[in-house]
């Protein structure tokens, strides 16, 4: 089986949850959630063929915990579907049993709430998203720093901690905001900008440095092609949804969220406001009616369908969906290309990228074993089986980005600009209160896109909100 179809096969299983599991694309966002959920071991029919002795090499005490169970909580997502095969290479490695609690992201957001404040631990290990440090504050999150310093539990010259990207060990920090390890990194996405190379060179367009650049192209298209606007990107409110872009755009024009936390957000100031201005220009000017109820799967299938001419910004992980031609009726015409920049001074190379991770509780039954587990799925021979062997798109090794069967199998101008943006990237500071103020500030920024409220009022009324909500709560 090639490679490609092998990908589309491992994407297919995985179903919507390759992008339904993306950077909170739903995170505060209008949505269905399913019904159903899954509760199992870990026992796999195929065979997975990971030679114990990479792991052997570890001065690490694998067996410490043999006849432990651990329970993982997780939301339905293709991480789970790549890494499920290969648990029982675990299992026989450490002796550990491994149960599965797998859960529709809103269900499993409310009983990870219920286990950690209550201090029941049934989860040993789970996963980890904005309310990172919410939970860290309120001493739920257990630090793993002790596990690293154990010396029978982690070995540093076989785990290669500085060969996790820098932006996804800021997120397993606290997203930057704690010095000690919140969790481990299992995936990542950053932000990219996909075109039509087709209309590139129907119109003797070259691929957009800047904002102007990008604005430019997108105009030709709009204005010339019948059927087909300049381009798609997020407008619907949520804090992982329309302000996930906006955010990159504020930071591209050399501004930070939050000069001074919780007392000046920064919403207010003129580079925000000029960002905001830019991102929604784009979108009142060159992309489709209803711009503002637009959510990641609307510009997705607008662009499959050869409906845009780009997607302005969005996340890397969108290239299967393009470029896979049972999906994608343009499929061999797609393009990816680093974010561009804005061509004002101060303006900078900084695209948003957002980090899963699993962690512990401080009340977990078998932290201890599920460190194990954190340990052996982000290391090299897990992380490397995963994404050349088993179609994963989401490594969070620099190493796997390099591993030349990888950048063959994904084409290299997609692991190229992938790694150069990851390497470049910023992700959001998700401070205690980010999910609740980021809402209100999508809100705001979904009224300015509708075209409502002026940008100018829309931020400082955000800016406002945000201030208020982190001061009082």
């Amino acid at each position: 089986m090639s490679y490609g179809s092998k990908r589309r096969t491992f994407l297919k299983a995985a179903g919507v949850g390759l992008l339904g599991g993306l950077a909170g694309c739903t995170r505060g966002a209008e949505q269905k959630t399913p019904a159903d959920s899954e509760t199992s071991s870990s026992g796999e029919s195929k065979t997975v063929s990971i030679p114990l002795k990479e792991y052997a090499k570890a001065n690490i005490k694998w067996t410490k915990y043999d006849g432990d169970s651990i329970n993982i909580g997780a939301v339905k997502h293709p991480w789970v579907d790549a890494i499920k095969p290969a648990v029982p290479v675990f299992e026989e490695l450490t002796g550990i049993n491994v149960k599965w609690n797998i859960l529709p992201e809103q269900e499993f957001r409310t009983k990870r709430l219920t286990d950690v404040s209550t201090g029941a631990g049934k989860f040993d290990v789970f996963f980890m998203d904005q309310v990172v440090n919410q939970f860290r504050q309120s001493g739920w999150i257990q630090p793993l720093d002790p596990y690293f310093d154990s010396g029978e539990l982690f070995d540093e010259s076989w785990y290669q901690p500085n060969d996790l990207l820098g932006v996804c060990r800021e997120a397993a920090h606290g997203a930057g905001r704690a010095d000690m390890w919140t969790g481990m990194p299992i995936t990542v996405e950053v932000l990219t900008t996909f075109y039509r190379k087709d209309l590139y060179k129907k119109h003797d367009l070259s691929i957009p440095k800047t904002f102007a650049d990008l604005r430019a192209n997108a105009k030709i298209i709009h204005e010339n092609e019948n059927g087909v606007v300049g381009g798609v990107a997020r407008g619907q409110k949520g804090y992982g949804m329309n302000i996930y872009i906006q955010n990159a755009w504020i930071r591209a024009f050399g501004k930070k969220l939050w000069n001074t936390y919780p007392s000046d957000s920064a919403l207010d100031s003129e580079p925000a406001i000029a960002a905001g201005k830019s991102y929604i220009n784009l979108l009142q000017n060159y992309g489709p009616a209803g711009s503002a109820s637009q959510t990641w799967s609307d510009a997705l299938s607008t662009m499959q369908s050869g409906k845009a001419g780009h997607i302005f910004a969005d996340a890397n992980l969108f290239w299967d969906g393009l470029t896979d031609p049972e999906a994608s009726s343009v499929s061999d015409s797609i393009g990816i290309t680093k974010m561009p920049v804005p061509d004002t001074s101060g303006g900078r190379f900084a695209p948003n990228a957002f980090t899963w991770q699993i962690s512990t509780s401080k009340n977990a039954k078998n932290s201890e074993a599920g460190f194990l587990f954190m340990l052996w799925a982000t290391s090299t021979p897990t992380m490397n089986w995963m994404h050349v062997k088993n179609g994963a798109p989401f490594p969070v090794r620099e190493s796997t980005w390099l591993n030349k069967d990888f950048k063959k199998q994904v084409r290299a101008k997609y692991a190229e600009v992938s790694l150069h943006s990851l390497k470049n990237a910023i992700g959001d500071p998700f401070d205690p209160k980010y999910p609740e103020w980021g809402q209100k500030y999508s809100e705001k920024l979904q009224t300015a896109i509708a075209g409502n409220q002026s940008v100018e009022k829309a931020f400082r009324s955000a800016a406002k909100q945000a201030e208020q909500i982190a001061t009082t709560g």
